[in-house]
């Protein structure tokens, strides 16, 4: 666990808001630009298909009244019969391109979601990712866009043209007679509001659904990704407990969701199909008055029977606009996250001396960790950061590159506070190897030309030289074209250390942050790397984290941290004899590298 998990970074996510059942139409205004006018056309398509099923409708009502008036004929029936067969085939036609249009508009609305996900992400502070899950993460870049497609894809053109056609119906029936088109329709309104009934039923419950969503994802995620040592550990039942609460939290949700909205669904079911139980009574009864002939009649009822079909692709539409929402809803509170400020400014810097004024700073409001430190870290110099753990080594070294931001006081690079240059020109000044070593599922070339994109190859063997790499990197099967997969889990520790330290090493910037770089070195490599690293720091402003003390004997200050305050500075030398907190963590340190490790027991008990 690194020191700022420990120091307090926030918990997960709170729960998500009640969905806006139109967020996903708003999304789709913002982001789907360019799907636009596809999607135009793919809707006028879907409404001249669903305009043609209508015409096998009026085929059997033309025939009904022929044949009740006796002036049925043969010609009658072929006529009808090829009617209906071109109109069902050019339907099924226009239907299929409208569909193949809205589908490379979804593509296109996922794509550019996606991207401004990811783009939105990468700027905002780190902060914000504390205590995220990575199933989360993946939910809301992968799995939530996804959801867009159904809607996109489907229920845009077809709720469109359905809508198109029911009040195209609609007005038909009123102009044959208004009196049995109210009567087909009386029961649509009463439909409808069962329906968005339902859903508000559901929509008080859409936040639980979400933090239930993510909770799962995230358990599921963990547990897989944590499979060696739950194996190892012969844990497998309780570790599956979260991940089985997950599950069992989710379907309960679930379930609560469908039993408050089944009873009002299934009303609106009953209802969007029970018009003929109006249309018969009330034509029988208009008949009998004799202000109502039987052709008409005949028309109610053939159509009336079909009337509901629109209805119940637009219930369709709103009933997945209602699930897409939540999705959209959280997607619109991501993007809507202030991005870490950013002034974009170039500034020309005369040094590049490090100098925290008394810095305060905590990872959620109130719980402070960081208590007015205050240190210089000299132009062209080494300083170390030690103390013991959870002092907040790591944490005033993640300040500088500003993956958090102060809460008060500042920090100066060349004597200008960091939050006055831009991001940009921030990031060139500074190199930042971490102790959680972060490789990509590139080849390894890829992963080093992150720290300079347009290198050569003589410089990515020099840097990769520098960092005693090259070697075990030449003697793999494709050097450094070989691929790492994730997380470079086919390197060991030390290997992947010194690949992050390469990379910062062909950044070539003039700060380099340290974050306890020769962690996972082995002992023959460790000499090497310090080499390295003693070399590389000529000239150039140099933070160091350090938990080996050894590894810091020979730097120029040595700040000693303790609970998030300075406790002492000074050189090794200096340190060592004030006799305070760096003289007992070098005693411990020196007492615990001097203590063998035995096999067998170290006690017996006497009788």
């Amino acid at each position: 666990m690194t020191e700022a998990a420990m120091a307090g970074a926030p918990p997960g996510n709170e729960a998500s808001k009640p969905p806006d059942f139109f967020a996903s139409l708003k999304l789709l205004m913002r982001h789907g630009g360019k799907a636009g006018p596809l999607l135009s056309i793919s809707a006028a398509m879907a409404t001249c298909a669903v305009a043609l099923e209508l015409v096998p409708v009026w085929a059997v009502w033309r025939l009904v009244t022929e044949l009740v008036s006796g002036t049925a004929t043969p010609a009658i029936f072929v006529t009808c019969a090829v009617a209906a067969l071109v109109a069902v085939i050019l339907g099924y036609l226009l239907m299929g391109l409208a569909l193949g249009l809205s589908h490379v508009a979804a593509f296109r609305l996922i794509h550019a979601l996606r991207l401004a996900l990811a783009r939105h992400l990468a700027r905002l502070p780190m902060g914000w990712f504390a205590g995220r899950r990575s199933g989360g993460a993946k939910k809301l870049i992968v799995d939530e866009p996804e959801r867009l497609e159904l809607l996109v894809a489907h229920g845009l053109p077809e709720g469109i043209s359905a809508g198109a056609t029911w009040l195209a119906v609609t007005i038909w029936l009123f102009a044959v007679d208004w009196r049995m088109a109210l009567a087909s329709i009386v029961l649509t309104p009463l439909a409808f509001g069962a329906m968005f009934s339902a859903m508000g039923r559901n929509a008080r419950m859409a936040g639980a659904y979400q933090t239930a969503s993510e909770r799962l994802n995230g358990a599921i995620v963990e547990y897989l990704a944590g499979m060696a040592v739950v194996k190892v550990f012969n844990r497998s039942g309780e570790s599956l407990g979260e991940t089985a609460g997950a599950v069992r939290d989710y379907a309960a949700i679930e379930t609560a969701m469908g039993r408050a909205f089944v009873p009002r669904g299934a009303l609106f079911y009953t209802l969007v199909g029970a018009n003929i139980c109006v249309i018969l009574p009330v034509g029988m009864v208009l008949m009998q008055t004799g202000s109502l002939d039987l052709e008409r009649l005949a028309l109610f009822v053939i159509l009336g029977a079909n009337y509901s079909l629109p209805l119940m692709k637009l219930f369709n539409l709103f009933h997945n606009m209602a699930h897409i929402s939540m999705a959209s809803t959280l997607i619109e509170d991501v993007l809507a996250t202030p991005a870490q400020p950013d002034t974009g400014v170039r500034i020309a810097l005369p040094d590049h001396e490090i100098v925290f004024d008394r810095v305060r700073f905590g990872y959620e409001a109130g719980t402070e960790v960081i208590h007015g430190v205050s240190f210089t870290a000299r132009d062209g110099k080494v300083t170390a950061l030690v103390g013991p753990s959870g002092s907040g080594k790591s944490t005033l070294a993640g300040l500088i590159p500003r993956l958090h931001d102060v809460g008060a006081g500042r920090i100066t690079l060349g004597g200008r506070d960091i939050r006055e240059i831009g991001l940009d020109q921030l990031m060139e000044e500074i190199a930042f190897v971490f102790q959680d070593t972060v490789l990509f599922s590139g080849t390894i070339a890829e992963n080093l030309r992150f720290g300079k994109p347009g290198a050569t190859e003589a410089e990515l063997q020099a840097a990769a030289t520098a960092a005693r790499a090259h070697d075990f990197i030449a003697a793999l099967p494709e050097g450094y074209d070989t691929r790492l997969g994730e997380g470079g889990a086919a390197l060991s520790g030390g290997e992947r250390q010194r690949l992050a330290i390469a990379r910062a090493i062909l950044k070539d910037a003039p700060v380099i942050v340290l974050d306890e770089a020769t962690a996972f070195a082995d002992p023959d490599s460790e000499a090497a790397i310090q080499a390295a690293l003693s070399e590389l720091s000529r000239g150039r402003t140099l933070i160091v984290v350090a938990h080996r003390l050894h590894t810091i004997m020979g730097a120029d200050r040595i700040v000693v941290m303790d609970e998030g305050s300075v406790a002492e500075t000074g050189r090794h030398e200096d340190l060592l004899a004030q006799g305070g907190l760096y003289a007992r963590l070098w005693a411990d340190y020196t007492a615990a590298q001097a203590i063998p490790l035995r096999g067998g027991r170290t006690m017996e008990t006497t009788r």
